[in-house]
C-alpha cells in the first residue's frame, strides 16, 4: 500500500449516521448549519447548541445519500450527540446510529504543512494565499469546509479505506494534524469548546461558517443572532505563540513577510524551543480543569513602577509551542473587521506559566480572508 505524505489517520473522532427521508430536514431544526449547502458541496461544518446558546458539539455533517447524513464529531462527545439526536427523532422514519467502528476518519494535510516543506516559511505558493486551490487528493477525500488552507478530509468504510497509509505511526501524524489546525488557528473538538458553556461566536464558529443567520429556527438560534447583531463579543480565540528563550516577542515575525491570511508557518513553531502548558489534544488529556499555568497574563506598561497586571485569557488546546487562546478583548470584535485592531493597548507584554513564558498573540488567518 503506497503511502501519501500528510496523511492522517484521526482517531479521536467518531462517526454518526443519520438516514432516512427527512434527514437533511431533522438537522436543519438542530445545528447551527443550513442543510441546503449539502446540495452544492459534499459536506459543512455545523455546531449543535444547548437551548442557552451554548455549544454542545462542533463537527462536519457529509452527505453521502440523498437521504443519508455522516457526522464527525469529537469521540468524547459522540454519546452525547447521539442521545440527543434520538431525543428529537419523534416520529421522524430515521435511523440514527453511531458508526465508529465501521467508517474511519482521515485528514491529507497540505504540503505547507509539513515540516520539511520548502514552502513552509510564509512566502511559499502553498501559503500565500487561503484562495490558492491545494493539491489534488485521491478519491473520497474533499477539501476541509471549514478552512481550505487546512487540507483535505475524508471519511471511508472500513473495507473500502483508499489505497494510501499514514506517514508515520497513529499518534504522531495525529499530531502534526492537530499542529497544523493550530497554525490555521481552527477550534475543534471539547479541549476549544468546552461542552455548554461556551457561546458559538466566542469559538470564531461564525468566522468559520458553521453559523447561517439567514436559515430558519434551530436549538440555540435565538441567543446566537442576538449577540451577532445587538450584542458586543469581546471574547475571541486567537493564536498564542511561545516566544524561544532569551528571543524577543515583538520580532518573532520579521523576515517572513507573512501575510495576516497565511497561517502561521510550521518550521517557525517546530524551531522553537517554547512549550505552552496547555492540553495536547492528540494525548486525550482530561480537560474538567483548566490548570493556573494556562492563564495567560498581561503586563500594560504604563510609567516606571506603575505597569498594571491582569488576567486576560485561557489557553486551550497547545502542541509545543503552538496554541489557542481565549481572549478577553478591550473592545467588541463582532465581525471578523475587528481583527484589525489589537485587543489590548500598545506597549502591552503577555505570559502565561506564571509569567515565565513570554507570548505572542496572533489573529486567527481567516478573519482577513475576503470572497
Amino acid at each position: 500500500m503506497p503511502t501519501l505524505r500528510g496523511a492522517a489517520r484521526l482517531v479521536d473522532r467518531a462517526v454518526l449516521r443519520v438516514a432516512g427521508d427527512g434527514s437533511k430536514r431533522f438537522l436543519q431544526g438542530l445545528c447551527t448549519q443550513d442543510m441546503a449547502i449539502l446540495s452544492q458541496q459534499p459536506a459543512v461544518p455545523a455546531a449543535f447548541l444547548s437551548p442557552k446558546g451554548r455549544v454542545l458539539c462542533d463537527g462536519l455533517l457529509i452527505s453521502r445519500e440523498p437521504d443519508e447524513i455522516l457526522v464527525d464529531c469529537h469521540k468524547t462527545v459522540a454519546k452525547s450527540l447521539l442521545r440527543l439526536l434520538l431525543r428529537h427523532k419523534l416520529r421522524y422514519p430515521l435511523k440514527i446510529e453511531d458508526v465508529s467502528s465501521s467508517y474511519s476518519v482521515m485528514a491529507l494535510l497540505p504540503q505547507g504543512a509539513l515540516p520539511s516543506s520548502e514552502q513552509a516559511d510564509g512566502s511559499g505558493d502553498r501559503t500565500s494565499s487561503l484562495h490558492e486551490p491545494i493539491s489534488a487528493a485521491p478519491d473520497g477525500f474533499f477539501t476541509d469546509p471549514r478552512l481550505s488552507a487546512l487540507g483535505h478530509r475524508g471519511i471511508f468504510e472500513a473495507n473500502t479505506t483508499p489505497a494510501l497509509e499514514v506517514e508515520a505511526d497513529e499518534a504522531a501524524s495525529l499530531a502534526a494534524y492537530h499542529f497544523w489546525r493550530l497554525c490555521c488557528a481552527v477550534p475543534e473538538g471539547p479541549v476549544d469548546l468546552p461542552v455548554d458553556s461556551m457561546l458559538p461566536l466566542h469559538g470564531n464558529l461564525d468566522l468559520l461558517g458553521f453559523i447561517s443567520f439567514t436559515k430558519g429556527c434551530y436549538v440555540g438560534q435565538e441567543l446566537t443572532t442576538r449577540t451577532k447583531h445587538r450584542g458586543a463579543v469581546r471574547r475571541r480565540f486567537f493564536s498564542a505563540i511561545a516566544a524561544s528563550r532569551g528571543s524577543d516577542p515583538e520580532n518573532i515575525f520579521d523576515g517572513l513577510q507573512l501575510e495576516p491570511a497565511n497561517p502561521l508557518p510550521v518550521t517557525l513553531l517546530r524551531d522553537s524551543d517554547g512549550v505552552l502548558p496547555g492540553v495536547q489534544p492528540h494525548l486525550n488529556e482530561s480537560v474538567a480543569h483548566p490548570a493556573p499555568e494556562q492563564q495567560v497574563r498581561t503586563v500594560t506598561i504604563r510609567r516606571p513602577g506603575e505597569d498594571k497586571e491582569s488576567n486576560v485569557g485561557m489557553l486551550h488546546s497547545t502542541v509545543g509551542s503552538i496554541g489557542l487562546c481565549m481572549v478577553q478583548c478591550g473592545g467588541a470584535y463582532n465581525d471578523a473587521d475587528s481583527f484589525n485592531k489589537p485587543p489590548f493597548p500598545a506597549g502591552s507584554r503577555l505570559s502565561a506559566a506564571g509569567g515565565s513564558i513570554p507570548l505572542v498573540l496572533r489573529p486567527p488567518p481567516y478573519a482577513f480572508v475576503t470572497e
